[in-house]
């Protein structure tokens, strides 16, 4: 008798240690008529199955643990064509990670359908799936998806991966599902930047969770600056505040300055670095850096706008008032080039300077860097390494 009740000690007091000195109840519901080893494995079965809130997120918690598992042993999908099942894998998660924010706020979700097929679309006035790519139609909650037609005018060209930027815009269609159903939370007056804003928001859960490398991210902000439109009877942004409402989500959500991306460092809302390799990585009093900033051209931008107020100016004086009209409404819609730029940064840590090279600019002070990245980096590492100096 007394050795029975010793082992069921010892059993409390290993189950006690593994959950920090807080048994699950809801564990020992389920297992209090089980015995000795077999009551231990029970609770340890069910303390990792429930944890410790409503019943609701605890399925969808694990539900999403188990599509995340599978997603990484997936590994890295296709790259020179859409590849749909790992667009579906995706699909299911986000369905699931915004289920979450439904059940929180007491509203009724139901799943969309993403239509990868060539058929007819349900609602919308049945039109064919073929040719309406990248639409959300409210009435039959369907989505569509076909991202080559939005790269065709994409200047970002090297090391493309379709399914990386597939999955960039089905989270902004998926936006349009969530808004119809839940409604907006950050841009109130504007469909199409809450759509983008909650495209970034789970693509900082996805880059958080290891499904996806920094690139394939970096990737999708290129495109979403891309597709921004200057038209005035568009309902989308212009680039640069599509890309800040992207940014804003994944900033919003698990990422943000301090948090990394894979070896990534975020060091401000819109740059990345990671250290060289040591045998580069400090040299005379110098640290070096491979970063990620974003950076915006706009010579092709005055370019074009210069070339359509030529034309416009001939169409107006010589042309039909329709010709004079069409220039007119093309005016200024000339678009800048915007990027997530692969460098490399020097940070001269005893002379308080930084270089980026190939950027066209000579050694400037760490203050000058109008991104703030060489002052955070500066700030993080250059104490630790002038001690070594």
């Amino acid at each position: 008798m007394m050795k029975r009740l010793l082992l069921l000690l010892a059993l409390f007091s290993g189950i006690l240690a593994l959950n920090a000195g807080e048994p699950n109840t809801r564990a020992h519901q389920k297992c209090k008529s089980r015995r000795g080893i077999d009551y231990k494995d029970c609770y340890l079965y069910y303390s990792r199955i429930y944890p410790k809130n409503n019943k609701n997120s605890s399925s969808s918690g694990n539900s999403n643990n188990r599509l995340i598992v599978k997603l990484r042993d997936y590994g890295e999908p296709i790259a020179d064509i859409t590849d749909k099942e790992f667009l579906r894998l995706h699909f299911e998660l986000m369905y699931l990670y915004w289920l979450k924010v439904a059940l929180e706020r007491g509203e009724t979700f139901p799943a969309p359908k993403l239509r990868l097929d060539n058929g007819l679309l349900r609602g919308c006035g049945q039109k064919p799936v073929s040719q309406y790519p990248n639409i959300y139609c409210p009435e039959s909650n369907e989505i569509t998806l076909d991202v080559r037609p939005l790269i065709r005018g994409f200047t970002d060209r090297k090391d493309l991966n379709l399914s990386y930027l597939s999955l960039a815009i089905l989270s902004h269609e998926f936006g349009h599902h969530v808004n119809h159903h839940i409604g907006r939370e950050r841009y109130l007056n504007n469909e199409e930047n809450e759509a983008d804003w909650k495209a970034g928001k789970y693509m900082a859960y996805a880059i958080s969770n290891k499904l996806m490398p920094l690139e394939g991210f970096t990737k999708g902000a290129n495109l979403f600056f891309s597709v921004g439109d200057f038209h005035l009877l568009s309902k989308h942004d212009n680039p640069k505040n599509r890309f800040n409402a992207f940014m804003n989500g994944f900033n919003d959500e698990s990422m943000g300055v301090g948090n990394f991306a894979g070896e990534w460092l975020q060091d401000t809302r819109e740059t990345f670095s990671k250290k060289a390799p040591l045998n580069y990585g400090i040299q005379e009093e110098k640290l070096y850096f491979d970063v990620y900033r974003f950076e915006i051209e706009r010579g092709r931008q005055i370019a074009g706008n210069v070339f359509s107020g030529v034309i416009g100016a001939i169409n107006c004086s010589q042309g039909s008032s329709q010709d004079c009209a069409r220039s007119l409404l093309l005016q200024g819609q000339a678009k800048p080039e915007g990027w997530f730029r692969a460098r490399k940064m020097i940070i001269n840590c005893k002379e308080k300077a930084f270089d980026i090279l190939g950027d066209g600019f000579r050694t400037q002070g760490i203050s000058s860097d109008r991104k703030g990245q060489a002052q955070y980096l500066f700030k993080r590492y250059c104490s630790d390494a002038l001690r070594k100096f």
